[in-house]
């Protein structure tokens, strides 16, 4: 016997625009039985008072219909911003080429012919929900990704010598973890840790973070406070909390001699060891106050020889090669 869940799941909310008031109930019963709220009406005219004050998550629509027809219905749909995103189906009687191609060219992605089957019909919903839902997530995450990059092009405007460092360091970052065949659902993640790696400077002082000369013990102990610092920002944002282990850890070396917490080896997430390679990597081969840029086959040299010391061994020659891939092209 097949258990039902013992929290209900919402319904998914229909909105049934059909002049036939048989075709009508017939569509509605059908779909109230998959679990489906369903407000209907009559035509586009009906269609578009109901929505004053019912937002469905889907609109299914006849094309024939009195007083305003499903093409105009449509047409008037997308004039709000309120309505543009709701996914939109065509139900029809004339399923001709010219039909077909008039609702291409609105942006109709789905026809279904009457006479209805009840099972291509809630088969053909669940399928337009689930690509509905797909672009919402994409456009969260890309809304996530403006919002990251917002905030480290902030935090990084304030040192004028390492303008361009976030990206660098990103770029390679995500190079190696690519060469690693990671997913793109932790590409993403090692994007947002690698572009926010730094965002706790923003408790260091414009006079440490532009200071030409060395450091002095009390400004260098502030300036290694930062991973700690921005891994307690991110804490409380529920979206970014999984990233960071990178911002608090992109600092410690495989040898147990780094900062914050002198973690060693494989107890230094590997995305945080990845990151500790190219954020030095793109340090060396830029210049600063207080050293100039070295020529990048000198710095892979480097990375080669602290390999096993400073950084995982397993990781250098995986990040070294992807570099020498770039500086042939």
């Amino acid at each position: 016997m097949i258990s039902r869940p013992t929290i209900p799941t919402p319904s998914k909310k229909i909105l049934l625009v059909e002049d036939n008031e048989l075709i009508r109930e017939g569509i509605k019963q059908h779909l109230q039985i998959d679990n489906f709220l369903v407000m209907t009406a009559g035509d586009g005219i009906e269609a578009l008072e109901t929505l004053e004050h019912f937002t469905p998550d889907l609109i299914l629509a006849d094309i024939n219909m009195p007083r305003m027809d499903g093409i105009t219905f449509y047409k008037e749909l997308r004039k709000s911003p309120r309505w543009t995103a709701i996914p939109f189906i065509f139900l029809t009687a004339d399923n001709s080429p010219e039909s077909i191609r008039r609702g291409r060219e609105l942006g109709v992605e789905d026809y279904i012919t009457k006479p209805v089957n009840h099972r291509d019909l809630v088969n053909t919903i669940n399928a337009r929900l689930l690509r509905a839902a797909e672009i919402e997530v994409a456009h969260i995450g890309q809304a996530y990704l403006e919002t990251v990059k917002v905030l480290a092009n902030a935090i990084e405007g304030r040192d004028r010598y390492t303008r361009g460092h976030v990206d660098r360091v990103t770029q390679y970052t995500l190079w190696t973890a690519q060469a690693l065949h990671w997913s793109e659902h932790d590409l993403r993640r090692l994007e947002f840790g690698a572009r926010l790696h730094d965002i706790g400077k923003i408790i260091i002082p414009d006079r440490i973070l532009n200071k030409k000369e060395k450091l002095t013990p009390e400004e260098w102990e502030l300036m290694r406070r930062h991973p700690k610092a921005g891994a307690e920002m991110l804490q409380n944002i529920t979206h970014l909390a999984d990233i960071r282990p990178l911002v608090l850890y992109h600092h410690e070396r495989w040898d147990g001699k780094g900062y914050p917490e002198g973690l060693g080896e494989r107890d230094i997430p590997l995305g945080a060891r990845i990151l500790a390679i190219a954020d030095v990597y793109d340090a060396l081969t830029t210049e600063r106050p207080y050293h100039p840029a070295r020529p990048p086959k000198d710095v892979l040299e480097f990375l080669r020889f602290n390999a096993g010391k400073a950084f995982d061994p397993d990781l250098v020659p995986i990040f070294c090669q992807v570099i020498e891939r770039t500086l042939k092209r």
